[in-house]
């Protein structure tokens, strides 16, 4: 697609991973027919990337195209990313001997849905689809990342390599909302140092730590929904960039179903506003896309494991349903049943009681990954949307004075900044609305209940509006979110607890080689000519200042 400038270079390993995840998605289905046929699917997929890998390195125009700083920096910071958060997952456990993937200390004290999806696999791989994963059906959760542990599972071997291989897909396939991320400040139009910039101070936020480490599917979601946004709302209407547009927001909906809440206003724009709707057609062919992947799922769902809803009822009817059966009363009943019971007042409280918690109002507290109040900021962030923005929050100060707000237009495409913000308003104000409430896990505005999406583009919008500060204030504030970042998500929790030696040192160096990626590739972007495809329909890109 690049070579034949279809898609801008900064969109090729989004595109990539979108690729890839439809490849995990029917290792499913064939495994679902047969284990034997799933493992020589894997097989031929894990040769066929192999063979991919000799053609792009031995044809000059795939290899040009590998050179270039928006193919080769997002891939190796992906890799060098992974590297790094896997090993520091590694270099501390609560006892001295590893005997659960959950004992290592950032993943410890939680429940066990990170391993969900390994299970989920496993019990594919031995015919058992309809086994119980402890109070959950297989066919309750989103499938896209079982697909993936099938693939690796004829190479991931047994006892602790299993553990350790298992993890370092987990985390890679969360980091891919890194790449979408670097696509998506590209898509912004901003120079090379301010993307240095945001992308540091995101992937050293307790946020991005923490969702990439304990490997529930929802980062994964949220780069498909980035790649799903440029897509769709890229300047050149090509139909065949719809379908695949579609298809990665169908996939993204398989990754986690919370991504829905950023899906919505996404879909509403492209239909009611004319700008960026091409032709009923192109609209068409992204809804036959997302079909095509998400309605086979919710078929099986239905079909082959009813009922499958156990998430619907427990978020938005306020009930859960262990190890549900089909004689158990439906989603629509229970809802009925949930609001009949409230007064319309009670059911304004109950949204308000949502809203406030965007903000940290009624957080009951918690500790994770620890003891103390370290553990006590940590376990906020994870759970608060506010807390969870960490120093992206001051992004609303500087909106606060006219002269900054002026600056954004000679930095950034404004007009793109304001589409991903309205999606991210839209998203805060359906989602709290949606939930049942008040104060259960699964019924409230916690984070991890609602779109990562979301959390990503906010972290985009208010990481460009930062960049309208002067680089000698900027530089030194993202170091101060690295600081805080290390001190409480990695020395603190290693502290007075097992390290292992063999880990720790890849650790250190690779946070090193993170932040030296981020300053080499922001260097390298500002000196390349690939620094103007930030404009891909070819309009000039807007003064730059700074």
């Amino acid at each position: 697609m690049a070579r034949r400038e279809l898609i801008p270079r900064y969109l090729v390993v989004p595109v990539a991973g979108v690729a890839g995840c439809a490849a995990g998605y029917l290792a499913v289905w064939v495994y679902l027919a047969h284990p034997i046929a799933g493992r020589v699917y894997s097989w031929l997929t894990a040769a066929g990337a192999l063979a991919a890998i000799v053609v792009l390195a031995r044809r000059p125009g795939y290899r040009a195209i590998m050179r270039a700083v928006d193919v080769a920096a997002p891939l190796i910071l992906l890799f060098v990313v992974t590297l790094f958060l896997v090993t520091a997952v590694f270099s501390c456990t609560k006892n001295p001997v590893m005997t659960s993937l959950n004992n290592a200390c950032h993943l410890s004290g939680l429940t066990g849905d990170n391993r969900v999806p390994q299970i989920f696999a496993h019990n594919l791989l031995n015919r058992q689809p309809r086994a119980i994963i402890w109070d959950w059906q297989g066919s309750a959760r989103p499938p896209l990342q079982s697909g993936a542990v099938l693939m690796q599972l004829p190479l991931a071997g047994a006892g602790d390599w299993r553990r350790l291989s298992y993890e370092s897909l987990g985390v890679l396939l969360q980091v891919m909302v890194l790449p979408a991320m670097w696509g998506v400040l590209r898509f912004l139009r901003l120079s090379g140092w301010r993307i240095a910039v945001v992308l540091t101070m995101f992937v050293f936020t307790g946020f991005f730590v923490f969702q990439s480490v304990f490997v529930w599917p929802k980062l994964i979601a949220a780069a498909l929904v980035l790649t799903a946004l440029m897509l769709l709302f890229f300047n050149r209407p090509n139909p065949w960039l719809w379908l695949l547009g579609g298809a990665a927001a169908g996939l993204g909906m398989l990754g986690h179903t919370g991504v829905a809440f950023t899906l919505l206003p996404m879909g509403l724009l492209l239909v009611l506003l004319k700008r960026y709707r091409r032709s009923w057609g192109h609209i068409l062919r992204a809804a036959l896309g997302a079909a095509a992947v998400f309605l086979p799922w919710m078929a099986y769902q239905r079909l082959f494991d009813p009922p499958g809803d156990q998430l619907l009822k427990w978020h938005f009817a306020g009930i859960w349903q262990p190890s549900p059966t089909p004689a158990d009363p439906s989603f629509g009943e229970l809802f009925e049943q949930s609001y009949g019971g409230l007064t319309l007042g009670q059911i304004v409280d109950f949204k308000i009681y949502n809203f406030a918690y965007l903000i940290g109002h009624g957080y009951g507290g918690g500790e994770l990954a620890g003891r103390g109040a370290p553990a006590e900021l940590r376990s906020a962030e994870m759970f608060v949307v506010l807390y969870g923005l960490a120093l992206f929050n001051l992004a609303f100060v500087l909106l606060l004075v006219p002269m900054l707000r002026r600056r954004l237009a000679g930095i950034a495409d404004v007009s793109r900044l304001k589409l991903m913000a309205v999606i991210s308003a839209i998203t805060l104000v359906v989602w709290p609305i949606a939930l049942y409430g008040p104060g259960g896990i699964g019924t409230t505005a916690a984070t991890f209940q609602g779109s990562y999406a979301m959390m990503a583009m906010l972290y985009a919008v208010l990481g460009t509006i930062l960049t309208v500060l002067p680089r000698r204030v900027l530089v030194p504030l993202a170091l101060l979110q690295v600081a805080y970042t290390v001190v409480v998500w990695f020395l603190l929790v290693w502290w007075r607890h097992n390290l292992h030696w063999s880990y720790v040192p890849f650790a250190l160096l690779g946070g090193a080689a993170t932040l030296a990626g981020f300053w080499y590739a922001g260097r390298r972007l500002d000196a390349s000519p690939d620094g103007a495809e930030g404009a891909p329909d070819g309009a000039a890109l807007p003064a730059r200042t700074g």
